[in-house]
């Protein structure tokens, strides 16, 4: 397959990754009740992660300005948890990390509700 054929591929994959996020940030962020259904939608932001360091600079820069307001309105309607959603054995084998992954340390109201016990809101300074 040719360079730009792959590069077009991975383009695509990241527009429709890019439009799930913003269905779920618009109506999923706040009323989601259930942490796979949560896990499925924060595992779409870390692939767009993912393709963004495949991109050239300027492709990578338009791309993260179309994202930069959806992840401000996901901040809006989550809080930070101590714990990555993942669980530490996850966090420890796949290297996460609360600067790179952010978003595996946020969680609404009801998906912390429905995993009583199993997270705990973080403290801020």
């Amino acid at each position: 397959m040719a360079k730009n054929s792959i590069l077009n591929l991975n383009l695509q994959e990241l527009n429709s990754l890019l439009a799930s996020w913003q269905r779920f940030v618009t109506n999923c962020a706040h009323t989601e009740e259930y942490i796979y259904e949560w896990l499925n939608d924060l595992d779409a932001r870390r692939l767009i992660d993912e393709h963004l360091g495949k991109l050239s600079a300027k492709k990578s820069t338009k791309i993260e300005d179309k994202l930069k307001p959806l992840d401000e309105e996901f901040i809006d309607k989550t809080f930070e948890i101590n714990e990555c959603v993942w669980g530490s054995k996850n966090e420890e084998e796949l290297g996460y990390n609360r600067q790179k992954h952010w978003y595996y340390y946020r969680m609404n109201q009801k998906v912390f509700d429905s995993e009583e016990g199993n997270f705990t809101k973080r403290e801020m300074p």
